[in-house]
């Protein structure tokens, strides 16, 4: 994979950091003739003697993570895969993978996945926030889910890129429908691999609110100052320069994306959002 990337190729992951590669890809739609994308991203952290999976893709995208895996790996097998929970886009892929890496393993709050994949009851691995898988050279750690979709959601940490996974935190769009328009949070081709500095503008307050309050409709009802002071602690206990988020592009302006997302949630909760 290289790094040497315009944010147009899908059929290739990007590295982004020190043995961190940005996989998965975009859903497309056409609205009203321009066509537009919806990120469903997922990132391989490769240590010197494990490697694991955040997040799994959309099934929709099975052959382009497959193949985006093959690439990244070179090779080596993948040894964990953790869904941050267990919604389609997060863990759409979870039986392709486990049929495709017999020793890979499924960790995170693995609640219920049994009655979905009992052929694989044998291979789930409970982990908690706070505890730590040693990939050789660095560690990953799991974390609570400060803003989450479901009760089970889990967040992640690597120390080797010093990268934050959020799940379904921190999304924002770059193109926002018109207030009477449903469609889902969307972006422009040629948008699809860029860091976020790299966009023609920084996310605005306005773009993170619109995704926020559709897709995580509980914080129209819920004051999130707690969780962003959370959030805050553990940045300031973990080194982070990247924040990597299901939806959305990968954020290496930690300090603003962390003010521009604080005020979206308030925008939502306070009823001022689109």
């Amino acid at each position: 994979m290289s790094g040497d990337i315009t944010g147009t190729d899908l059929t290739e992951g990007r590295v982004i950091g020190d043995g961190v590669s940005w996989l998965g890809g975009c859903l497309s739609a056409n609205a009203e003739g321009q066509e537009v994308h919806y990120h469903v991203s997922a990132y391989l952290v490769v240590g010197s003697r494990a490697s694991i999976l955040v997040d799994t893709g959309d099934p929709a995208h099975r052959d382009t993570v497959l193949a985006q895996l093959d690439q990244a790996l070179a090779g080596r097998p993948l040894d964990f895969i953790f869904p941050t929970h267990p919604e389609i886009p997060h863990a759409g892929n979870v039986p392709t993978l486990l049929a495709r890496y017999p020793s890979a393993l499924l960790v995170g709050d693995i609640r219920d996945y049994a009655l979905h994949f009992p052929e694989y009851r044998d291979r789930l691995v409970a982990k908690a926030a706070g505890e730590v898988l040693d990939l050789g050279g660095r560690e990953f750690r799991f974390l609570p889910a400060f803003i989450r979709d479901l009760e089970n959601t889990l967040w992640g940490h690597d120390s080797g890129a010093g990268m934050m996974f959020v799940s379904d935190g921190f999304s924002y769009i770059h193109d926002i429908p018109a207030p009477d328009d449903d469609e889902e949070p969307v972006h422009l081709p040629g948008q699809c691999r860029l860091l976020s500095s790299e966009m023609p503008v920084p996310p605005t307050v306005d773009q993170a609110a619109y995704g926020t309050g559709r897709a995580l409709y509980w914080t129209k009802f819920v004051d999130v100052g707690k969780a962003f002071q959370g959030i805050e602690e553990t940045l300031a206990t973990f080194p982070t320069r990247l924040i990597g988020p299901a939806h959305g592009n990968v954020i290496d302006d930690v300090e603003g994306m962390l003010r521009t997302s604080l005020a979206a949630h308030r925008e939502v909760y306070e009823g001022l959002a689109l």
